[in-house]
C-alpha cells in the first residue's frame, strides 16, 4: 500500500512537470522589452523661451499645456523600438487619424559616424552643437509619421499613411497609437540604426498644415492662429519651438533665448543590470518541435506507468 502511495506521488509530480513544460513555451515566446532611455521634463513649460502665448482661437484657449511634453521613454524589443511620449494634455479638435491634432513632434538621432549638423526641415528655427551630427530624423503629427536620412530628398521616405493604403496588413510592427495623454510609436529596428549610445534631440511645435515646415508661425501681435511672441528677437530668427526635452541641470528659457538657439542633446546610455538566467533563458534555444517530441515521450511514459500501477 505504501509503495502504491509513493508511486502515485511520483506520477503527480511527473504530471506537474509536464504542465510546466506546456506553460514554458508560452513564456519563452512572450514578448519582452527593456527600457533603454527614460527622461522626465519640466511640467507646464510649453512656452518656448518663456514668453510665448497660445493663439487666440477657442481650440487653444482655457485648455492648458496642450504642447507640454512631460517625459520620453524608449523601449527596446527584440526587433522593434517603442517610444512613449507622455504629454500633459492631448486634444483632437480636428479629428486627426491618430486622435491628436495640435502637437508636432520632431526627433533628431545621432547614432553613427557622419551625418548632418543642420536641420532637415528648417521650420523650427534652431541649431545644433558642433558635436551633434544626426543620422535619422523622425517627424510626427496626428496624421502621419515620417522618417528621413540626411541625404533624403525633401520628401517622405517612410510614411505610415502611404503604407496603410498600399498594404494594410503590414501595419503590425509599425504603429502610432494614443492612450490617454500618451503616444506610442513603434517601428522596426531596420528603419534606423541602433539607439544604444546614441544622442537625441526632441522638440515640440504647434502643428499647422499650412505653416513653414508644418510649424505654426509667430506674431508680434495677438492673433487667432499665430503664436504671440513678446520678445524682441526678429520673427524670422526666433525659434518656433514650444517645448524641448531638457537635459538635467539646464533651463529651457535660457536654452531657447536668442536667435537660432543651439539645442543640447541627451544621451541614450542605459545602465540596466543584466538579470540572472532563469530556466526560460536556458530553454530559449530549444525549438517547438523538440519540445513537442519531449512532451509526447513523457506523456507515453506516464500512460505506461499508470497502466502498470493500475494492473498491480
Amino acid at each position: 500500500m505504501k509503495s502504491i502511495m509513493i508511486e502515485n506521488k511520483k506520477i503527480k509530480l511527473l504530471i506537474f512537470f509536464i504542465i510546466c513544460l506546456f506553460i514554458l513555451p508560452a513564456a519563452v515566446n512572450a514578448e519582452s522589452q527593456k527600457v533603454i532611455f527614460n527622461h522626465l521634463d519640466g511640467i507646464g513649460d510649453d512656452y518656448g523661451p518663456g514668453d510665448y502665448h497660445y493663439p487666440g482661437n477657442h481650440i487653444f484657449q482655457n485648455k492648458g499645456n496642450l504642447f507640454d511634453l512631460k517625459s520620453l521613454t524608449i523601449f527596446e524589443l527584440e526587433n522593434d523600438y517603442k517610444f512613449r511620449f507622455s504629454f500633459s494634455k492631448l486634444t483632437d479638435p480636428w479629428g486627426a487619424k491618430y486622435e491628436f491634432s495640435l502637437p508636432l513632434i520632431e526627433i533628431y538621432i545621432d547614432n553613427q559616424s557622419g551625418g548632418s549638423n543642420q536641420l532637415f526641415h528648417s521650420g523650427a528655427n534652431v541649431s545644433f552643437s558642433n558635436d551633434f551630427y544626426w543620422n535619422d530624423f523622425l517627424k510626427i503629427s496626428g496624421w502621419w509619421v515620417r522618417v528621413f536620412k540626411p541625404d533624403s530628398k525633401k520628401e517622405v521616405s517612410f510614411n505610415i499613411n502611404e503604407l496603410s493604403l498600399a498594404a494594410p496588413n503590414s501595419m503590425e510592427n509599425l504603429s502610432l497609437t494614443k492612450d490617454g495623454n500618451d503616444l506610442y510609436l513603434r517601428f522596426p529596428k531596420t528603419e534606423i540604426n541602433s539607439l544604444k549610445n546614441s544622442k537625441i534631440i526632441v522638440l515640440i511645435g504647434s502643428f499647422d498644415p499650412f505653416g513653414y515646415d508644418h510649424f505654426r508661425s509667430l506674431s508680434k501681435s495677438r492673433d487667432y492662429w499665430q503664436i504671440y511672441s513678446a520678445n524682441e528677437i526678429p520673427i524670422s530668427k526666433a525659434p518656433r519651438v514650444l517645448d524641448i526635452l531638457v537635459p538635467g541641470g539646464r533651463n529651457q528659457k535660457e536654452i531657447l533665448r536668442g536667435e537660432m538657439p543651439e539645442l543640447p542633446y541627451l544621451k541614450v546610455a542605459p545602465k540596466i543590470a543584466v538579470p540572472e538566467k532563469t530556466i526560460v533563458d536556458y530553454l530559449m534555444p530549444i525549438n517547438k518541435f523538440s519540445i513537442t517530441i519531449l512532451l509526447a515521450y513523457i506523456s507515453i511514459l506516464v500512460f505506461v506507468i499508470y497502466k502498470f500501477n493500475y494492473k498491480r
